[in-house]
């Protein structure tokens, strides 16, 4: 009784959904970092925002094998989607810092705006290479092209979650530079950041999806394996 009692309380559901956010977390730096990033970071994070959207309740799934396959069914559609976002991302990371060396060498108010105006564009970007994966799982029926554009012009459309969004991830990397809470929040960093999107987002991708597409979830990968096995 008493361990059914530690078995359903708010501790133990809690200290569960925190467990299963290392776990995920975990999963996803790793398959990153076997692709190079390069190659599998929006895969890995498109098969995170299936896994954790289909959390939910009393739903029970085998995280490690369906993540694996949701990885796998995704990776050709995804890869081409990443190699786009990856020149875009080094185009303002070679931006970024060519602002930053006239900032530390020169000095000056206008090279130190145009080094936070480059900082501001990145963080922007995160955002809309973090919406492309959402718009990857929530709407399978649109094509690369498709995606790219709506990355940025749905923005407009969540203007207030999109603010959130930046906030939080802004918020997050300060954390990582506190001691103590850095040492908890980056063994859940991109599980907690795509877990709290997912929630501001959620509602009202469903709400767009044309009708007779269903948004992928963790089930459709094990539905699959049970009739290819």
């Amino acid at each position: 009784m008493k361990f059914e009692k530690l078995y359903n309380s708010r501790f133990f559901t809690f200290f569960e959904f925190f467990y299963r956010l290392v776990i995920l977390n975990f999963i996803t730096v790793l398959f990153s970092i076997l692709g190079l990033v390069v190659f599998s970071l929006m895969p890995a994070l498109v098969a995170l925002i299936i896994i954790i959207r289909s959390l939910k309740g009393d739903n029970e799934f085998p995280v490690l094998t369906t993540y694996i396959n949701a990885f796998v069914k995704n990776y050709r559609r995804v890869l081409k989607l990443s190699i786009f976002y990856l020149i875009i991302g080094l185009v303002l990371v070679f931006n970024t810092y060519f602002f930053y060396l006239g900032y530390v060498q020169n000095q000056g108010v206008i090279n130190e705006v145009f080094y936070y105006l480059a900082l501001f564009i990145d963080l922007v970007f995160i955002l809309v290479f973090t919406n492309a994966c959402f718009i990857c799982v929530y709407f399978p029926n649109l094509n690369n092209r498709k995606i790219i554009k709506y990355s940025f012009i749905l923005l407009r459309a969540i203007p207030r979650q999109a603010l959130l969004i930046l906030l939080m991830l802004v918020g997050m990397v300060v954390i990582l530079y506190i001691n103590i809470l850095n040492i908890i929040i980056i063994f859940i960093f991109i599980a907690l950041f795509i877990f709290i999107s997912n929630l501001l987002l959620e509602k009202i991708y469903l709400s767009l999806v044309a009708a007779g597409v269903k948004s992928l979830d963790a089930f459709i990968y094990i539905r699959r394996q049970g009739e290819n096995s």
